[in-house]
């Protein structure tokens, strides 16, 4: 299988969705957000955020849910290549449809 990092590289961040289990946030007076163990996970679709990591240096990939109700998920990069690998966490390269 090629890199992942090969992969996003070539197709570029926007066009790399990722369908990851991820648990909701609870939200206390509008300031903190936390999540919790005991909530079930819920696969929901996610993309890179490089706010803190990026994906040029090849340490971590940041998963942000497009959904507001969930989170970020932080992953080395070998971590998250072995949830794909184990079908734990997918992940879909969008096509340009105008370029085919």
């Amino acid at each position: 299988m090629e890199k992942l990092i090969d992969i996003i590289n070539k197709n570029g961040i926007e066009n790399i969705i990722f369908l990851a289990p991820m648990r909701p946030l609870h939200k206390v007076f509008g300031l903190i957000a936390y999540t919790s163990s005991t909530d079930k996970q819920i696969v929901v679709p996610a993309k890179i955020d490089e706010s803190r990591f990026k994906v040029k240096d090849e340490y971590k990939i940041t998963l942000k849910s497009i959904y507001e109700q969930f989170g970020k998920e932080h992953f080395y990069v070998s971590d998250l290549e072995h949830l794909i690998k184990d079908g734990i966490i997918k992940f879909y390269v969008a096509k340009n449809l105008n370029n085919e």
